[in-house]
């Protein structure tokens, strides 16, 4: 069932209830009305019989009966002290005094009963010495009609304007959704080809334009998701295919033309190197998809954590890998003061790119300096060398995948992997990093958690 169709039936049934409630109201209201008028008009034929009677002798003419009986099936009735009849308009009528209804009146003055279809009164009056009770009975037919004709009459008006009620709901529904179908149609026009179109969003101030601006928003973050993965497939694919060119053509040429063993030897180093900057650019590429943008940070395991230790850790490999750098490491005088929630290995692997990068960077002999300290918001680990520098015009695309300065690009080996892995790794534990160089002064970057 459509939402136009649903909001239709809603708002129908909806009236309906309201017009029924009303008309039932109304009617009932009538009926009640009419009940007392009568009861009152019966009221009036007992006062009108009573004082007749008594001014008649306590008796009664035949024709005094007949002016008296004005109502359909009108019956009169008189009963003394000792609920015996003294006179009844006609023989017959089937109503009887009983004992109760007497007692009632006398106690009351003036009761109101039913008797079938017709309704009565019983009075109790005293004139002069003269005490008894006067009964008057009679069928408001007149009021019956009427009341059957307001039915009907309330009936046929409720069918006809739940009739225009549907149509009216009908046409309201439309019009409501004809943004949302407009909007709709918007939507299916979208593809991977069209994400930098956005959806008009009007003036914005309802709930379809706040919709339409947050699905454009939702279209930007995609499109630039769609661009970055573009991008990404591209410079994966032209990083893998030279490492992969480079080892197939030392093997060819190893082959056909190498015969003395260490030449052999010579082209099985080059091809192994090869082969493990494919295995370190694979584990790079595997582990920037695994901590893509689409992962929450809620789903990385995070476990209170010295932050000394990750740091130590980095130092100890990165000194391994370049035995003759000179990591200058300065660490808080309390380092339990230095402890948060945090993945070890992948902080640790964070510290080690930043590491890496500036022994890589930097001149032989000169000093890495390495610090761990609090901060109001966390911890912030500081790594500064006095390497070569980054271009003003290059910092901020560091952290770009695959991004490597022109400077540096055929000069020394790299993936440019590695600060996007940290600059994401920073993002899930809550933090960042950031970085200021100067060309031929080195470079500084933060990292905070």
């Amino acid at each position: 069932m459509t939402i136009r169709t649903r909001l239709t039936l809603f708002f129908a049934g909806l009236m309906l209830a309201l017009v029924a409630a009303v008309s039932c109201g109304v009617y009932f209201f009538e009926r009640s009305s009419q009940r007392d008028t009568f009861e009152g008009l019966l009221l009036r034929k007992a006062e009108a019989t009573a004082k007749v009677y008594v001014r008649r002798h306590d008796r009664l003419e035949p024709t005094d009966a007949l002016l008296l009986l004005t109502q359909e099936n009108q019956y009169e009735a008189i009963y003394n002290d000792a609920n015996q009849r003294v006179y009844a308009s006609r023989p017959n009528s089937g109503l009887v005094g009983t004992a109760g209804l007497l007692r009632r009146a006398r106690t009351a003055g003036r009761v109101a009963f039913g008797q079938g279809p017709a309704l009565g009164v019983a009075l109790y009056t005293k004139e002069g010495n003269e005490r008894f009770v006067v009964i008057v009975t009679a069928e408001d037919k007149y009021g019956q009609e009427g009341l059957v004709r307001l039915r009907n009459n309330l009936l046929i008006t409720n069918i006809l304007g739940l009739t225009l009620v549907v149509a009216l709901a009908n046409l309201f529904a439309g019009r409501a959704l004809s943004p949302v179908l407009a909007l709709s149609q918007e939507i299916q026009a979208l593809s991977s080809r069209t994400l930098d179109q956005r959806l008009s969003a009007g003036s914005g101030r309802d709930e379809l334009g706040r919709l339409a601006a947050q699905f454009n928003a939702l279209l930007a973050r995609l499109a630039d998701t769609v661009a970055q993965n573009r991008t990404f497939v591209w410079q994966a694919s032209h990083e893998l295919r030279t490492p992969l060119a480079n080892l197939l053509g030392t093997l060819d040429i190893s082959r056909a033309y190498d015969e003395r063993p260490e030449e052999l030897r010579a082209a099985l180093a080059s091809a192994t190197e090869e082969v493990r900057r494919l295995i370190s650019l694979t584990n790079d590429l595997l582990l920037l998809a695994e901590l893509s943008q689409e992962k929450p940070a809620h789903d990385l395991p995070l476990t209170p954590v010295l932050l000394t230790e990750p740091l130590l850790d980095a130092v100890q490999a990165v000194q391994r890998r370049y035995p003759a750098a000179t990591i200058e490491l300065h660490l808080p005088d309390a380092v339990e003061d230095c402890q948060a929630p945090a993945h070890a290995e992948l902080l640790t692997l964070a510290l080690l790119n930043l590491l890496d990068n500036a022994c890589k960077y930097s001149p032989a002999g000169a000093a890495v300096h390495v610090s761990l300290a609090a901060s109001p918001g966390g911890c912030t680990y500081t790594v500064r060398d006095v390497g070569i520098g980054i271009d003003a015009a290059a910092l901020p695309h560091i952290f770009e995948p695959f991004y490597r300065a022109e400077a540096v690009r055929a000069r020394i080996s790299g993936n440019g992997v590695g600060l996007s892995l940290v600059q994401r790794i920073a993002e899930l534990h809550g933090g960042g990093v950031a970085a200021q160089s100067a060309v031929g002064e080195g470079t500084e970057f933060r990292l905070w958690v």
